[in-house]
């Protein structure tokens, strides 16, 4: 596998940048992310792990009764405070990945603010693909419930056994959330959400880089890189839109 150099350290580097990675489900937000974070050194952050992780930050909330189990965004501001704020997660790092976040307008206000108390900036790398190849993705893609902690991420299959799990073996399973209409209400989710997203980061002068997903994985993952060097790089200034 080809290694690519991290961002340009430089003297003009001297915040942190909290990259969020979003796109439809099926893009390959989580592929994308974690190839970044080998690549140039990056950590991710991924709400759903820090929540199961730190349960107690939903002290006194109401629970969930969203069909796709979102959470709040009092929830939401709590693990941002704590994690960002608190425990400054991946400062000192050029850039912080975060996966699949934010899912809303609100969420990203919310995240700007964040980073706002911490001296980091916020920029988005979109992934954009069409229905056929979310599809695609969708109907391919296995999970391994026995050695991941998280139940999303995607599964490396074995060699010569592609039905099976290449670190332990355990037979894969589909996603729980790639079930058909689950899928069809996060594809619909996404699609209401992003241009409220893409117009809250303009407002705000949000850096806002398009990668085209529909291309080949390496392909994707070199323009996702390219991308990622341009957000954290302050000589670039890529702008706020797409």
């Amino acid at each position: 596998m080809q290694a690519f150099p991290g961002p340009r350290q430089s003297a003009l580097v001297t915040r942190t940048t909290l990259v969020a990675v979003v796109g439809p489900p099926g893009a390959g937000k989580s592929t994308v992310a974690a190839g970044l974070a080998g690549d140039a050194g990056a950590p991710v952050f991924r709400l759903r792990e820090t929540i199961r992780a730190r349960p107690e930050l939903l002290a006194g909330l109401p629970p969930s009764t969203d069909p796709l189990g979102w959470v709040g965004l009092e929830a939401v501001r709590r693990v941002l405070h704590v994690t960002l704020v608190e425990d400054r997660f991946g400062f000192g790092s050029p850039a912080v990945l975060l996966d699949n976040f934010p899912g809303t307008a609100d969420q990203l206000e919310l995240l700007a603010n964040t980073a706002e108390a911490t001296a980091a900036q916020v920029a988005l790398l979109e992934l954009c693909a069409d229905a056929r190849t979310v599809a695609a993705r969708v109907a391919q893609r296995r999970v391994c419930h026995a050695c991941r902690s998280d139940s999303h991420a995607p599964a490396v299959p074995a060699a010569n056994d592609p039905d099976r799990c290449g670190s332990c073996r355990t037979p894969l399973a589909r996603r729980d959330t790639d079930v058909p209409h689950l899928h069809a209400l996060r594809s619909a989710r996404y699609a209401a959400n992003q241009p409220e997203i893409a117009e809250r980061a303009a407002e705000r002068g949000i850096p806002h880089l398009s990668v085209n997903a529909d291309a080949a994985t390496s392909e994707v993952r070199r323009a996702a890189h390219h991308a990622l060097h341009r957000l954290t790089d302050p000589a670039e200034h890529p702008g706020s839109r797409p």
